[in-house]
């Protein structure tokens, strides 16, 4: 697995959470919660929503219907707006959400539905990928922020690459191992699963011999409150940046998280940091001498 280079401040945190006890994990509910105010104080949703719907349905325009898997879908917000460009014109879209919470499950459903796209036919899985029925082959299967909790990340990219027709496109979305990821590596309490990052996704990818564009969405998370008012209107956010309940944390703990926090922060006193995302797309082969259809 890919390790971030250390530095001064990441070095002390290391120092003090070796000798704290693990922090209280999020409950679904909770992290459905941190996860919004999260998502409002950065800008990198947007700028994803954006580029999904733009840059996916040129690479799709050959199939009628086009057929998508969305795995760890969440409310969908993310997915509503592709699957409205893939219908723009009329062209049927057979859109399947995998997503493990039931809450957000009813969410996507929803969001889907209120498209009105005579031509758009959601429908939407609860549970897990692993345990999903794949159907006929898919055009387009993506995960955006899913696969950093998969127990396997070989076996969850070669199942979904098994459902996807040849001449497709299995499409990842990832954060790098950079500075707001190593804190919840570092802190989130992971219960023994490892978990993946871009750089782990890439080297999967190349293990099999994948031909792989990839660009990197910079956004900016707004991190004033959590550097103010850690434990209280910056608490959610900060929550959902560890991956636990940092009131559990001890004052020390604290100080050096937001220690850390301080340093990564942009110099231009703005209050917020680069919140990164790299998108890896697959063309999946098609069988020597097969043409395009």
């Amino acid at each position: 697995m890919t390790t971030l280079r250390t530095s001064l401040p990441l070095d002390r945190l290391r120092d003090e959470v070796s000798g704290a006890p693990p922090l209280p994990a999020l409950s679904g509910e909770r992290y459905a919660l941190t996860h919004a105010a999260y998502e409002a104080a950065s800008d990198q949703r947007p700028r994803l929503q954006d580029w999904l719907a733009r840059e996916l349905p040129p690479l799709l325009a050959e199939h009628d219907p086009v057929r998508v898997v969305g795995v760890g879908v969440g409310d969908g917000s993310v997915d509503a707006p592709l699957a409205a460009a893939l219908a723009a014109g009329g062209r049927r879209v057979r859109y399947t959400g995998v997503e493990p919470h039931p809450p957000s499950a009813v969410g996507f459903a929803g969001r889907l539905a209120a498209i009105g796209a005579d031509a758009l036919t959601p429908s939407v899985v609860i549970g897990d990928f692993a345990d999903h029925d794949a159907g006929p082959p898919a055009d387009l299967v993506h995960f955006v922020h899913s696969l950093y909790y998969v127990n396997d990340l070989g076996a969850a990219l070669d199942r979904a690459l098994t459902m996807v027709r040849p001449g497709g496109l299995l499409v990842a979305a990832t954060a790098p191992l950079e500075p707001l990821c190593a804190l919840m590596e570092l802190l989130c309490p992971w219960g023994g699963h490892r978990p993946w990052f871009a750089e782990d996704v890439r080297d999967e990818l190349d293990l099999r011999g994948l031909d792989v564009h990839a660009e990197t969405l910079v956004g900016h998370l707004d991190i004033s409150d959590v550097l103010a008012d850690p434990c209280g209107r910056g608490e959610a956010v900060f929550d959902f940046l560890v991956g636990a309940r940092t009131a559990a944390m001890t004052t020390v703990l604290r100080r050096a998280v937001l220690a850390y926090l301080s340093e990564v922060a942009l110099p231009d006193g703005s209050g917020k940091v680069s919140h990164p995302l790299d998108i890896m797309i697959v063309r999946v082969p098609r069988p020597a001498g097969t043409a395009s259809s």
